[in-house]
């Protein structure tokens, strides 16, 4: 489960604050399915890259299980987020002049796995996003849509129990978003606990819960039918 207790993000642009988050409580219960909605500004981006470790909280608790991740260290942290979570980004962040296995196998490299295991473990999840054809091709050959799933890919690539989406089809047209979105819904119903932040109310429907944000805040939960 993931709880957020009274969080708040400041940043300072010269010597005035800017409080993004000021003070959000919400609960996700393991293989869920939700997206954090807002206006542009709202703090869903800042309160996912809290959630995922990548920021320090100025204020409040994050738990993932039984980790309050707003108390550990570095090295630790970074254990959690190659073991625990998977991460997909608007901008994709592939490196373009490695191949798609490359790319796929970098996280089981960086957490020290080597060998035919990972060839296994690469060639499953290229086949779980249909990308089993493009395993030698170079990353800045694809489609955008193809990227995108080479990351998603990537992501699940060390069996993570969370996936965090950021505007996961911010780049794409209809029909590539709607492929992301089907493989998202895969992955929920094989287990795994998804938190997608979108500004697009359509691909939001998808979950199975949506927290609406605005100013710093949580100011809806509603649960989709």
């Amino acid at each position: 489960m993931i709880k957020v207790k009274n969080l708040k993000r400041c940043f300072f642009t010269g010597k005035e604050p800017f409080w993004a988050l000021k003070g959000v409580d919400l609960e996700i219960n393991d293989g869920e399915f939700v997206a954090i909605c807002g206006k542009s500004g709202s703090g869903k981006s800042t309160l996912l890259n809290l959630i995922g470790s990548l920021d320090k909280a100025t204020e409040g608790e994050i738990w993932l299980d039984d980790y309050d991740i707003s108390t550990l260290s570095q090295k630790k942290l970074a254990i959690i987020r190659n073991k625990m979570i998977g991460f997909v980004f608007q901008s994709f962040y592939l490196e373009p002049g490695y191949t798609v296995y490359d790319n796929v196998e970098l996280p089981l490299i960086l957490s020290g796995s080597t060998g035919s295991v990972n060839r296994k473990k690469v060639e499953k999840a290229l086949e779980l996003v249909n990308l089993s054809n493009k395993i030698k091709a170079k990353a800045n050959t694809l489609s955008g849509g193809e990227q995108q799933r080479v990351a998603i890919a990537r992501a699940i690539i060390n069996d993570p129990k969370y996936i965090f989406a950021d505007e996961p089809c911010g780049n794409l047209d209809n029909v590539n978003s709607e492929n992301i979105m089907n493989i998202l819904k895969k992955l929920h119903e094989n287990g795994k606990t998804i938190v997608m932040v979108t500004h697009d109310l359509e691909d939001a429907k998808k979950a199975e819960r949506i927290f609406t944000m605005s100013d710093g805040l949580i100011i809806n939960n509603e649960v989709n039918q």
